[in-house]
């Protein structure tokens, strides 16, 4: 089969000729219809994202919708044909946070395209444990990107930040997380949705997608924007789809009494914070928010399903696997206007 494997110490990513894996017990066969290509596999390809790879070859990909093609031993409730997506966390199930609802944090989770070969390939294997059932009517490209570009900001918000109707929320950079963050806090009843970004483009889009407001962040202080987008009041929620200090140090400052700023984007930068009585008086918080359970998307495709969540637009860019490089590289260095990209082996 074909697949687009990264080699450590290389650059970038190559579509190779390899074996078809098969499934072991336990696992099923997918014949993989789309694959979403993510930021991560941006930083891994082309940046430091290489220590996030637990080995030197790997077929990238996180982001998996298909057909079952093979079932291996002690596997029940599944069987060829049947239209899946796979979550890309693969977690254990018995540790003391998969116990609690919160499997995002699974001492021994493996993700698909770092942990374990993943999707930008004809056939992947996944645990039947990690499969959910793909509705007739979502397309499998849409339910690729409902497994990461879209369960991840959905957990960020309304999981972690717990945004209810009536609250106003700053979504920081409105790229491919960003984007559908708007889309998502507008389902959610959020009022007004600010958008804040550096590009005119993509701030034009965060309109069309339902934010109220929109913020250069190239024009001076970026909070204090926000609070005047906001009629001079912090926001409830901020959240950040960067990785910046200098991001995160905005959207916790455009935050109001009792708002909660979380953090989705991945970066090295150390963050500053106010003194700590400004912190504990206007009773703030500050959170990461990283993952999601499988719980999250098969909610998510529920509401595709229904016609409530429309991501119909959401796929700007569609390429084959040998196209796949190239597509990184645009996504790199942002050489044209792009919402989500998925490549279809």
């Amino acid at each position: 089969m074909r697949a687009v494997r990264y080699r450590r110490g290389t650059q970038g990513v190559r579509c190779e000729d390899v074996p078809a894996p098969e499934a072991a017990v336990g696992e099923v066969l997918v014949r993989v219809e789309a694959a979403g290509l993510c930021g991560t596999d941006v930083s891994i390809a082309y940046g430091a994202g290489d220590r996030m790879v637990s080995q030197d070859v790997l077929t990238l990909g996180h982001e998996t919708a298909g057909t079952i093609a093979a079932v291996g031993p002690g596997v029940s409730g599944w069987q060829p044909g049947d239209r899946v997506v796979a979550s890309p966390i693969i977690t254990c199930g018995h540790c003391r946070y998969c116990d609690r609802g919160a499997s995002e944090n699974c001492n021994a989770a493996t993700v698909f395209g770092l942990g374990r070969d993943g999707a930008l390939a004809e056939y992947v294997t996944a645990p039947a444990g990690a499969l959910v059932r793909l509705p007739s009517g979502v397309p499998a490209e849409i339910g690729a990107l409902v497994t990461d570009a879209v369960a991840t900001p959905y957990h960020a918000l309304l999981e972690r930040a717990r945004l209810v109707p009536g609250e106003s929320v700053a979504i920081f950079g409105v790229g491919g997380l960003g984007q559908h963050a708007i889309q998502l806090a507008r389902l959610a009843g959020a009022s007004p949705i600010i958008a804040v970004d550096v590009r005119a483009d993509q701030l034009d889009l965060a309109r069309r997608l339902g934010a109220d407001r929109t913020v250069d962040a190239t024009a001076g202080d970026v909070a204090a924007a926000v609070r005047r987008a906001n009629g001079g009041r912090g926001v409830d929620v901020a959240g950040e789809f960067i990785g910046r200090a200098a991001t995160i140090e905005a959207a916790f400052a455009s935050l109001t009494k009792g708002g909660r700023a979380v953090v989705v984007g991945l970066g090295d930068e150390p963050i500053t914070l106010p003194p700590s009585g400004s912190f504990a008086m206007r009773q703030m918080s500050l959170m990461g928010s990283g993952g999601f359970s499988k719980n999250t998307i098969e909610r998510l495709l529920e509401l595709v399903a229904s016609g409530r969540l429309d991501l119909g637009s959401s796929v700007s860019h569609r390429v084959a696997l040998e196209d796949v490089d190239a597509a990184l590289r645009m996504l790199r260095d942002k050489s044209e206007p792009v919402r989500r990209v998925v490549a279809l082996p």
